[in-house]
């Protein structure tokens, strides 16, 4: 099968958060986002924060109309937010699948956690806990920052046995990281088939499959037997979509005294979600900023105060 790659470089998290809602609707899988300095591979060596690249991925069948279609929305868009041109490629399946993988370096992320492709070596270090990942089209890498906060957070709050819920879960990373440490079911759920295909993957080449479950189903609401008795939740969406599901009532399936993550927020759209948060029972929201990113961290309200706050 051949696909065509476009491509926007973005110089803002505002500008990266507008062309990806668009490419997430047009793309097979949702957008990809890539940040890699150009003269040096490794992101720690960048003198300053290099431009973010989105990326969208189309059967190549659709070309023409689709692909018409989709430059016109960001014209309508271009007004409101700084970003290059559009760039578009025709690429084979093998060609899409190794592109990207120059540019990847093994990600340290925290005190525990390494990140890295299949066929990169994982260190003698023996309190990493080696991740090894394969995006495909959906994305999830740990290199971008709402990504590296949750994996972050997971390290402080995830305790063993744990029930964790993935809303979301794109290539199954923050799923596979709870599993690494310690959790003891995680239910991975996403409305995608491509990102559901691609996170099974993932989980297999972990060998954690017993402890995660994948499935397809929306992103708004769990499946209605679900049982309600989550020690934590991931959300690592967009903040309409984090809105959306809160909205739709997912802190009824958490425990009392247990934690709930949301990221992807922009911080000039957190004051608003903040007031959510409380008004469905979550309290000591915590705040963690990166860049123009927020992540929200909040533990439902209980009797008693739980054995640990929310990102202590």
């Amino acid at each position: 099968m051949k696909w065509l790659e476009i491509s926007v470089e973005v110089e803002s998290d505002e500008a990266a958060q507008a062309v990806g809602a668009l490419f997430d609707r047009w793309g097979e899988g949702g957008a990809v986002y890539e940040q890699v300095c150009r003269d040096q591979p490794d992101l720690a060596d960048c003198a300053e924060l290099p431009p973010t690249l989105v990326k969208a991925y189309l059967p190549a069948s659709s070309e023409g109309e689709a692909v018409e279609a989709l430059e016109e929305e960001l014209c309508d868009i271009a007004g409101l937010h700084s970003f290059g041109p559009p760039r578009v490629k025709a690429l084979e399946d093998r060609d899409w699948a190794t592109a990207w993988r120059t540019f990847f370096q093994p990600q340290y992320i925290g005190e525990r956690l390494l990140v890295k492709l299949p066929d990169q070596v994982c260190p003698g270090d023996e309190d990493r806990l080696c991740i090894d990942l394969e995006p495909g089209m959906a994305f999830g890498t740990g290199l971008h920052e709402t990504t590296r906060r949750c994996l972050l957070c997971l390290e402080q709050l995830i305790r063993p046995g744990d029930h964790v819920l993935d809303m979301g879960t794109g290539s199954g990373i923050l799923a596979i990281a709870a599993a690494r440490l310690g959790a003891g079911q995680v239910l991975a759920l996403d409305n995608d088939p491509i990102a559901v295909s691609v996170a099974e993957e993932n989980v297999s080449l972990n060998g954690v499959r017993d402890v995660i479950q994948v499935r397809e189903g929306p992103l708004g609401f769990l499946a209605l037997g679900e049982p309600r008795g989550f020690d934590g939740i991931l959300l690592n969406i967009i903040t309409d979509v984090v809105v959306e599901m809160m909205e739709g009532g997912l802190t009824s399936f958490l425990r009392p005294g247990r934690w709930l993550v949301a990221s992807g927020i922009l911080a000039s759209t957190g004051r608003n979600v903040v007031p959510l948060l409380k008004e469905k029972g979550l309290e000591r929201v915590k705040f963690h900023r990166d860049q123009e990113w927020l992540t929200l961290c909040g533990v439902k309200s209980a009797r008693k105060a739980p054995s640990r706050p929310c990102g202590a």
